[in-house]
């Protein structure tokens, strides 16, 4: 019987501190969804903003990374929303891009500018593709400019940080191989990497 009611002890405080994250998660997305409304934005997929809010705001604080991309003045919600769906990874290898970039021209210092500038270019090109499949998108806001009949979308993703740097990894590793720069580093090469994407 002790057993039994510490392992219900045991199983009540372990819950109390996600109840209390949802509290404050759905505090703050009554705020936001209150802000987005007055702002003319509704919720594009189905469901009840503060919940939808609220849950994205849970995973947030439980470790993933938040990207939020915006489209303005487009013709169709599908535009706007492609156009911020490219801004987001866009902004988010940009952001990669200027770790890499450090690294390169701190550790491969044996390449000339030319030699640099096409790694980079391969990296940039390939990270993209790796991260599309990472970063998710969580939910959508739109508002309706009637007098312009245009559309302006705000994209809310998320992507798992690990995910994001394993996406870097395979980018760097494969621009490597492109370049024939992989037997010249040897395995350096994925150890900077490692480093400057832990930093």
């Amino acid at each position: 019987m002790k057993k039994i009611l510490f392992i219900l002890v045991a199983a009540l405080v372990a819950i109390a501190p996600a109840n209390a994250q949802s509290k404050q998660a759905k505090k703050q997305a009554k705020k936001q969804a209150k802000t987005e409304t007055a702002a003319g934005y509704k919720l594009l997929e189905a469901g009840d903003l503060v919940y939808v809010i609220a849950k994205h705001i849970d995973k947030v604080d439980g470790g993933l990374e938040q990207i939020v991309a915006t489209a303005d003045g487009k013709r169709s919600t599908n535009l706007a929303k492609s156009i911020a769906r490219n801004n987001a990874l866009n902004e988010y290898s940009e952001k990669a891009r200027s770790i890499v970039k450090g690294r390169v021209a701190s550790e491969m210092t044996d390449l000339n500018d030319v030699q640099k500038e096409q790694f980079m270019a391969a990296y940039e090109r390939l990270v993209l593709a790796e991260l599309k499949g990472e970063v998710k998108t969580s939910f959508t806001l739109v508002r309706h400019n009637a007098k312009a009949h245009t559309y302006d979308v705000k994209l809310f993703c998320l992507i798992d940080p690990e995910a994001a740097h394993t996406a870097n990894v395979n980018a760097l590793n494969r621009a490597a191989e492109e370049q024939k720069l992989v037997q010249q580093y040897g395995t350096n090469i994925s150890n900077w990497i490692k480093e400057g994407f832990n930093e």
